[in-house]
């Protein structure tokens, strides 16, 4: 027996102790004497953690420092928790300027030698795997209170910055919820593994993942992130997520995004993960490399942190979502292994950085002369994108701001002839008028710029040859087993310019322009709106306008909108615009369109007569169509299962500011007369039953944003007929598309002589529908194979053109006096496509009635 014992001893790992890098500091608390229970032995509630994590600050004020950073969504505070030797600690402000000269470019050799590395530790930005928030605590307190000399010697060398929870909001719903049904069952049948849909705490408040965020910069949590990121500049960085069924950490697969400087990115993720990989050999734990997790999208973490200069790495731990679960071959995998791992990991990476403290400084420094320079950029040395209105330019220009990215107006017209369209693709001379927004990417944040704004693609040559051919491992038609699966981890195309549907260029060379941070004032805000005894027109070319619109329909002002062009006192208005006339409301509508003017900044224009210049369209004729005061509701989902809201729901209530009403799909079998527009997301459970038609039919207008099953079919509402389809799902591009002028839903867009707008639209999937000879597609793809749709991302040579050719992305239905609205796409997708924000907003004002 004890032979046998002996011998399991040998051959087995000791059983892991989170307290092996001792001794300690006594007066540092352990987490465990202040939680009451081990780890992994119940999920942390965000509370909980926050008392251990700030105790311990409190008892090692000398090498840990507590720096509050912002709010969540919910109100609760975000920090980082500077971890170093107290000599680092004590000239923390001077290490913060030393970094900033570093990553502006202007630091001399001797700052590089002399400045310690920072090597940041992200947990938990995903709510629902909580192994990264429990490890944090039992990092923090390794790092603050150990005496061991690998600890000491380590923190002498780099400085570390953990921040225990990204998501608090997420985790804590999740946290709640599961330790309220959780008995520690491992069956896969067990209750408390079901997590319900209104409770995933992968998300955030508003349904966000945050880890694809770092392009549309939307939500609050990511902003104050990257913002105090931006402020340390680090060169090292880990987010730790789970649950994969073995551990990974980098080298990343292909496709990898050029503008990280894929050499550099290589190099120091094969340095990290051998550390790492040795560090997991010696406890026995398994993981994998090179599979899965790519790094081609910027708006993750990691490839983000990666285009700002650190080496940005995803860590996914196998266990820790529940207490235990039951693996494949039956064997218990429990939250505490995945503390165990992202522990160890987080550790192999500190002291790999430390042991190569000189050369990481050196290769980031060099990253970011060459960031500065402009030398990382290539030919693609400036972007100029222009707008008669500056609204859309002010907002990507504070969009570029948030990702620490410098951009400024040019006051007066300046002429390249390097210039590049992004919607031709032609190269020529052109002259840009004043108020145009210039980017330059000679500047710290200049490769991060040109992934986020070049119009085109850049895959690895041999990545892309395998994902083309990945439907020639079977035979056409085959479903099973089918052909390979692509590799892509998420979208490919998200081109800022594009998506906010703007007019762009791009300059193979950037000459000295003068450039001011802020636009011309082209249109001066009034004090107060001028008086009119006709009425006041609004011209719509920006959503603030429809906005506007909503907000004086909202306080029972009358108005309505032109449907032709018509010309009054020498002034022409396009179709689309509002008119609010003074015979048709009180008194007191002019000081109401005041403060509605100063609250959306938009200009009322008083008329001066009704009479039209030429033809018949003036404001008393049938050329008016009125306007339904708005009453919005979202559907959200069933009781515990909420739908695909998020994107809208932080839209209407964070970026629009408009009142609506959450409601249940449910509500849709009863009474909801009370609305004018009901906004469907995908996933929201919706059928069409009598009561809803005969709403839309009395002028109720429904809008359906992605995946509108419910209304395809010859016995629903339209009657669609499928392509062919892709044989391998589209993993989300942009693509060229029309939209028709003739349409109410095209109303604020510029008009084309062509009666065709063109768009850009994201599609992805496998399933497409064509445009309707009856009428009705809105927005459609050119009909003609050989037209090139695509405009940013990835398509399969040999079929996306095809498949796509003739379809429809937006179909409106009149259903009797009301309409059906659907977006075969969401619109609001990651609140990523603003250019198409007014076409959405229109449904839902302009549709009902």
């Amino acid at each position: 027996m004890f032979l046998s014992l002996l011998a399991a001893s040998v051959l087995s790992p000791a059983p892991f102790d989170f307290y092996a890098d001792g001794p300690y500091d006594s007066a540092v608390p352990r987490p465990e004497s202040l939680l009451h229970y081990g780890p992994g032995e119940r999920i942390t509630t965000y509370r909980d953690q926050e008392r251990v994590v700030l105790a311990i600050a409190e008892r090692a004020k000398a090498r840990v420092k507590a720096i509050e950073f912002g709010a969540s969504v919910e109100r609760r505070p975000l920090r980082v928790f500077a971890i170093s030797s107290p000599e680092n600690i004590a000239r923390l402000d001077e290490i913060e300027k030393e970094h900033a000269a570093i990553a502006n470019g202007f630091a001399d050799e001797a700052t590089v030698k002399r400045t310690p590395p920072i090597v940041w530790i992200n947990e938990c930005i995903h709510g629902n795997e909580p192994a990264s928030f429990e490890s944090a605590m039992y990092l923090i307190y390794n790092l603050a209170a150990s005496k061991n000399r690998s600890v000491t010697d380590a923190l002498k060398q780099v400085i570390v910055m953990v921040n225990p929870v990204y998501n608090p909001d997420g985790h804590e719903r999740f946290a709640v919820y599961y330790d309220s049904v959780a008995t520690g069952s491992s069956d896969p049948d067990a209750y408390e593994n079901g997590e319900p849909g209104a409770i995933y705490g992968r998300l955030n408040h508003y349904r966000f993942d945050m880890n694809r965020d770092r392009v549309a910069m939307s939500q609050p949590e990511t902003r104050q992130e990257v913002a105090e990121f931006l402020r340390w500049n680090p060169q090292v960085y880990v987010d730790q997520h789970g649950q994969v069924e073995s551990y990974f950490f980098p080298p990343n697969p292909m496709s990898v995004n050029a503008n990280v400087d894929r050499g550099r990115l290589n190099h120091w993720t094969e340095v990290f993960g051998r550390a790492t990989g040795k560090a997991f050999d010696l406890q026995g734990f398994s993981y994998f490399i090179k599979d899965e997790f790519d790094l081609y999208y910027p708006g993750y973490l990691d490839s983000f942190t990666c285009l700002s200069g650190a080496i940005g790495m995803t860590h996914e731990t196998d266990g820790g979502k529940e207490l235990n679960r039951q693996r494949a071959d039956g064997s218990t995998l429990t939250l505490r292994n995945g503390i165990e791992k992202h522990f160890t990991s987080a550790i192999a990476v500190v002291l790999s950085a430390a042991d190569n403290r000189s050369d990481l400084m050196a290769s980031y420094a060099a990253y970011k002369k060459k960031a500065v320079s402009g030398e990382s950029a290539g030919k693609f040395k400036r972007v100029v994108v222009v707008s008669e209105d500056p609204r859309p330019l002010q907002r990507l220009q504070e969009q570029l701001a948030s990702a620490g990215v410098r951009s400024g107006w040019n006051s007066a017209p300046f002429k390249q002839a390097d210039a590049n369209g992004y919607w031709d693709g032609k190269r020529s001379t052109i002259t840009f008028p004043s108020n145009s927004l210039v980017i330059d990417m000679a500047q710290p944040q200049g490769p991060f710029a040109k992934s986020v704004l070049e119009p085109g693609s850049d895959f690895e040559p041999e990545f892309f040859k395998a994902q083309q051919g990945k439907k020639k491992t079977a035979p056409e038609g085959e479903k099973y087993p089918g052909p390979d699966g692509a590799e892509f981890y998420d979208m490919t195309g998200w081109s800022l310019p594009y998506a906010n549907n703007l007019k762009a260029w791009w300059c193979e060379s950037a000459p000295k322009t003068e450039l001011s941070p802020v636009p011309i004032e082209v249109h001066p805000q009034p004090t107060r709106v001028a008086d009119s005894n006709v009425g006041y027109a609004l011209e719509y070319t920006d959503i603030d306008d429809i906005l506007a619109v909503y907000d004086a329909l909202s306080e029972d002002i009358h108005g309505g909108v032109t449907t032709r062009p018509m010309k009054l006192a020498g002034r022409r208005f396009e179709r689309g615009t509002f008119l609010f006339l003074s015979s048709h409301n009180d008194e007191d509508f002019r000081d109401k369109l005041t403060a509605i003017a100063k609250k959306r900044h938009v200009i009322f224009v008083p008329l001066t007569t009704s009479y039209p210049d030429d033809d018949r369209q003036g404001p008393g004729s049938e050329s008016v169509s009125a306007l339904r005061k708005p009453s919005i509701g979202v559907v959200f989902g069933r009781a515990g299962e909420l739908a695909q809201v998020g994107s809208a729901w932080y839209l209407l209530e964070r970026k629009f500011r408009l009142p609506f009403t959450p409601i249940s799909s449910n509500a849709l079998n009863g009474d909801f007369s009370r609305f004018s527009c009901v906004l469907l997301p995908g996933g929201s459970g919706a059928s069409l039953n009598p009561k809803l038609r005969d709403w839309m039919n009395a002028g109720g207008a429904v809008v359906s944003i992605g995946r509108p099953n419910w209304a395809i079919g010859s016995s629903n509402l339209v009657d669609l007929t499928a392509t062919k389809g892709e044989p391998q799902s589209l993993p989300g591009s942009l693509f060229r598309a029309k939209l028709d002028d003739r349409s109410f839903l095209s109303y604020g867009y510029p008009v084309s002589a062509s009666g065709k707008t063109e768009i850009a639209v994201p599609i992805g999937g496998d399933s497409f529908y064509l445009a309707r000879k009856e009428g009705g597609s809105i927005v459609t793809l050119d009909s003609d194979e050989k037209v090139s749709k695509l405009l940013s991302g990835w398509e399969y040579t040999d079929d996306t053109e095809k498949n796509l050719a003739g379809t429809v992305w937006l179909q409106d239905v009149p259903v009797g006096r009301g309409h059906a609205i659907l977006f075969l796409q969401d619109p609001t997708e990651r609140a990523m496509w603003p250019g198409l924000e007014k076409m959405l907003l229109n449904a839902m004002l302009l549709g009902p009635g």
